[in-house]
């Protein structure tokens, strides 16, 4: 049934919405009091599902990421701020979809990204940290939500770090633990 959905672009964006919308809305009510500045919590598990959904489903997933974050926004994060929603959404939808972007063009990586390792992963994973916190944090900063822009950088970057190698770590063990072949490994062969 996974399969089938999905096979097309609306069951994945559909897929990604759901999935990303409840994710962050359980990590929300559950660490809400981890959140330090606005924006940044110490531990931020969403972050790494975020660059997961765009790194597997492309344009795709950041648009469901997109309008996921803008739901949230709406109904916990920002009530009432509609421009801050929007630009947040843009942001959370972006930063994943340019790290990606940004590694299939300049260091020769298949649009499927069939010949990923976990070197490249690692890596992408690190500038979508940075490009997320600072675009998040610039735009929080600049709609004067966050009056501490360091401040903020700082502990996002610590939340999306610890999120996003978190959800990358355990991803790894459990296609290890399933059997998923690992791309590199079978050139080898």
């Amino acid at each position: 049934m996974l399969k089938t959905i999905l096979s097309s672009k609306l069951g994945t964006f559909l897929l990604v919405v759901l999935g990303y919308g409840l994710i962050h809305f359980v990590n929300h009510s559950l660490t809400e009091f981890l959140q330090l500045v606005p924006g940044g919590h110490l531990f931020h598990i969403p972050s790494g599902f975020k660059f997961i959904f765009v790194l597997v489903a492309g344009w795709v997933g950041a648009l469901g990421v997109g309008v996921a974050s803008f739901v949230a926004a709406l109904l916990y994060k920002f009530p009432g701020e509609w421009a801050l929603a929007l630009e947040w959404a843009i942001i959370n939808g972006l930063a994943p979809w340019l790290s990606r972007t940004l590694f299939i063009q300049n260091l020769g990586l298949n649009e499927d990204l069939s010949n990923i390792n976990m070197k490249q992963i690692f890596l992408m994973g690190l500038l979508f940290v940075f490009l997320n916190s600072g675009l998040n944090q610039l735009i929080l900063y600049w709609n004067s939500v966050s009056v501490d822009f360091l401040n903020g950088i700082l502990v996002m970057l610590m939340g999306d770090l610890t999120g996003t190698y978190f959800v990358l770590i355990v991803m790894k063990l459990l296609t290890q633990k399933v059997g998923v072949p690992d791309p590199a490994k079978e050139k080898e062969k």
